[in-house]
């Protein structure tokens, strides 16, 4: 499922074939997570979405307006929902954008292990068949360690070092009802790099449900702005899209850049499995140190440092450190 060969798409419906014996469904998308409890959502596969409810989907459930967000899947015993049955304004919310676009009801079930929460995977069935029930989670629940495998896969097929160009960061403006009011000559570039492995709507859909993410996220001064990452086996090298206020009216900037060093680190330490020792190590070499200088902060022997350095290479697939530097973009 996860052959470097593959479309996005192609990915789509190969997850789907596997799934659909299990599962019976319309369509399927599976979402993937950085498992360290920062939730970034890092990529996605969609296979027989409409693309206009595609784009209303993403818009709504980055806005927060989703009845089963990984917290609220987080919170039982079995982590899974069945969409939209509730009765809260988000449920509502969701049942009228389903009963818009001819959907009978989605299943969807979080992709957990002792590490954390993955991603997750949706499947939707048309209206007027059968809903999905305690049963159909079950099933699905116990593909996730399959599924779980075959996301660690994908990401980890991408190049370690980057191939895409080094590009300027490019600004989106949003205005208060989602509208992208502006954008610079290299948002414009991003935009076309993100549209060649996803729907134009889902393009759209992301910078608006991201300023509408950071609207929500951003009332508390002290809250962090949100950022998404997006892997390289996506886009060629890995890159981050991130919002921040420009007026109380609602105004939301839009960034789409490479992803910074530090904020990099973080991402493949938990897809290839880096420690946390590791993971100081790496950052000290991102300040320059020289592996002396490593050793003696850390209060351990240089034999140590060279030993952690060794596990990255090896876990990263890079010759040394001069390599190390370049798939961190530093």
């Amino acid at each position: 499922m996860a052959g470097e060969s593959l479309s996005s798409l192609e990915l789509a419906e190969a997850v789907s074939l596997a799934v659909r014996p299990v599962v019976a469904h319309d369509a399927l998308r599976l979402m993937g997570n950085n498992p360290d409890g920062a939730g970034h959502t890092l990529f996605s596969f969609w296979h027989n979405f409409e693309d206009e409810f595609g784009r209303e989907f993403m818009r709504s459930y980055l806005a927060g307006n989703d009845p089963c967000l990984p917290a609220d899947l987080m919170r039982q015993s079995m982590p899974a929902g069945l969409v939209g049955t509730g009765h809260g304004r988000r449920d509502r919310l969701t049942r009228q954008l389903f009963d818009a676009h001819g959907v009978g009801g989605e299943l969807r079930v979080l992709l957990r292990d002792a590490h954390g929460v993955w991603g997750s995977l949706a499947l939707l069935r048309s209206a007027g068949g059968r809903g999905f029930d305690r049963t159909d989670a079950t099933r699905v629940l116990a593909l996730a360690p399959v599924l779980i495998s075959a996301l660690r896969q994908y990401v980890r097929s991408g190049p370690v070092r980057p191939v895409a160009p080094d590009m300027a960061p490019g600004v989106f403006v949003v205005d208060a009802d989602g509208n992208v009011t502006g954008a610079t000559p290299m948002a414009a570039w991003w935009a076309e790099r993100l549209r060649e492995q996803h729907p134009a709507s889902w393009v759209d859909a992301l910078v608006a449900g991201m300023a509408a993410q950071t609207r929500r996220l951003l009332r508390h001064p002290a809250a962090p702005a949100p950022v998404m990452h997006g892997p390289a086996a996506r886009f060629g090298r890995w890159i981050s899209t991130e919002g921040q206020l420009l007026d109380p009216g609602g105004a939301v900037a839009v960034l789409v850049r490479a992803v910074p060093p530090r904020q990099l680190l973080g991402s493949l330490g938990v897809w290839y499995g880096i420690t946390a020792r590791e993971r100081q190590v790496i950052e000290h070499l991102l300040d320059g140190a020289a592996a002396k200088q490593i050793a003696r902060h850390l209060e351990v022997s240089l034999h140590t440092v060279h030993d952690h350095l060794k596990s990255v290479y090896r876990k990263l697939g890079v010759t040394g450190r001069a390599e190390l530097l370049a798939a961190l973009n530093a």
